[in-house]
């Protein structure tokens, strides 16, 4: 029996994003026996049911990401800035409203303004929010750069997406000083819908997907240049299609397949949001670019059986993974029965996993925004709320802060992204674009303290 399709709607970095990611994958992605990464927002493609925040803006965000994610196995440094290289102390100006932040560590960070216009405005902060830098690309450097599939990898580096309109080509703006100066890599028609995530100044991943009709083709480019040449990454398909390129993978969009790349694995996790379920996770794991393939079934737990599973982008940190698994089931009616999150954690780089005790029910349809921060540290997501963990799912506490968490009722004051750098320091944005609110929890999410972000003269 046919049910109704119900979308996922994700919010960003590859890896999961590739840069498990956030990468975030993955652009949605990560890397054996590699020290901790830092925090990965689940952030996958906003057009696959959404590689993350990436960075960030649907935080992804599940932990954004491609796209949160990403390569995920080595999700990139965050470099704070040194004495040498910080933000020059100036006089504060107007104030400046935000519209994305992505922070680096307390002091460091980049963000985006309200649009105005056909531009936004690219800013960055040395001193954890307080006052902002515009260090946007100046005109006729790329006049159609913007946040969607842009990276941060540390104070100094970054790359923004563009696409020019005219030339029916996309590429990549690249600064390694701040933002202070920027050059335009070379134009490559492969980059125009890419998300790109990093994992050094030179080592970096694209996701490409070419999306219609509920489905959809990734694939992936890698570059060793900073950006400069890319060349495909070789995936095999599970089950190769005929006149399909090399190294694209085929998957169901609409039912909430994810896909997740790194160096050391391939992951991709079916969904079944557009048929009847199945009473498992399918999993299709490679650790050879696709030459040959592992097919795993986990089973739900036992007081969610009937559910549909809505899958998002594992996370790596060295072996240890975790996959962000909904698990939603409607009755005849399309009444919501029961809504679930469960984390699946592997301990040896994706080839076996088992659900974390830590059961998170929900009031939300879907749970879209987790960010994953460490092999044990999470947060979620949770109605009006935020929900944390420190054990590795094992167990949830919920955090009754000030701020209303959930976007699913268009409140004018709901939370659009949050982001965190470490179990205590975080920030979010409440609002719509144009009349946002930034605010920073010193707590962990318990309380939010507004701030009154300002830009340098």
């Amino acid at each position: 029996m046919q049910k109704p399709v119900h979308f996922l709607i994700f919010g960003c970095l590859l890896a999961v994003l590739l840069t498990a990611c956030a990468a975030s994958a993955a652009p949605q992605a990560a890397a054996t026996s590699a020290p901790a990464q830092p925090a990965v927002e689940l952030t996958p493609l906003p057009t696959f049911t959404a590689l993350a925040s990436d960075s960030t803006a649907a935080s992804t965000s599940a932990p954004s990401s491609i796209p949160t994610t990403a390569p995920a196995t080595a999700a990139p440094p965050t470099a704070a800035l040194s004495a040498a290289t910080a933000i020059p102390t100036r006089a504060a100006g107007p104030a400046v409203v935000l519209d994305q932040i992505h922070m680096l560590n307390a002091h460091d960070g980049w963000g985006w303004a309200a649009q105005q216009g056909a531009l936004s405005q690219l800013l960055r902060t040395g001193d954890g929010g307080q006052t902002w830098t515009d260090v946007s690309p100046k005109p006729g450097s790329g006049s159609a750069y913007n946040y969607y599939g842009s990276f941060f990898l540390d104070g100094q580096t970054a790359w923004l997406t563009y696409f020019d309109s005219t030339a029916n080509n996309g590429g990549l703006l690249y600064t390694k000083d701040g933002g202070q100066n920027w050059s335009n890599l070379p134009p490559n028609q492969y980059l125009q819908n890419a998300r790109v995530q990093f994992s050094s100044a030179t080592d970096g991943v694209a996701e490409t997907a070419d999306m219609g009709a509920g489905q959809a083709h990734l694939t992936y480019y890698q570059t060793q240049d900073a950006g400069n040449t890319w060349k495909v990454v070789a995936i095999s398909a599970p089950n190769p299609e005929d006149g399909m390129p090399a190294g694209t993978l085929h998957l169901c969009n609409i039912c909430g397949d994810q896909l997740y790349y790194d160096p050391a694995r391939v992951i991709i996790a079916q969904g079944d949001m557009a048929n009847d379920p199945v009473g498992v996770v399918r999993i299709s794991v490679s650790a050879d670019l696709g030459k040959t393939w592992t097919n795993l079934q986990l089973a739900l737990p036992a007081k969610y059986a009937g559910g549909s599973v809505a899958p998002m982008q594992p996370v790596f940190f060295g072996q240890t993974g975790l996959l962000p698994v909904n698990i939603i089931k409607y009755d005849q009616k399309n009444a919501l029965t029961f809504s679930a999150l469960v984390v699946y954690v592997s301990q040896d780089g994706g080839q076996t996993w088992q659900p974390a005790p830590g059961e998170l029910e929900n009031p939300l349809s879907q749970i879209n925004n987790v960010q994953i921060l460490s092999a044990k540290d999470v947060f979620v997501v949770c109605g009006k709320n935020l929900c944390a963990s420190n054990d590795g799912a094992q167990t949830w506490k919920t955090l009754s802060g000030s701020l209303n968490f959930d976007q699913s009722t268009g409140a004018a004051d709901a939370v659009t992204m949050f982001n965190f750098i470490d179990p205590q320091n975080g920030w979010a944005v409440s609002g719509q674009s144009g009349a946002t609110t930034l605010w920073q929890s010193q707590d962990g999410g318990a309380t939010w303290a507004k701030m009154s972000p300002t830009l340098n003269k």
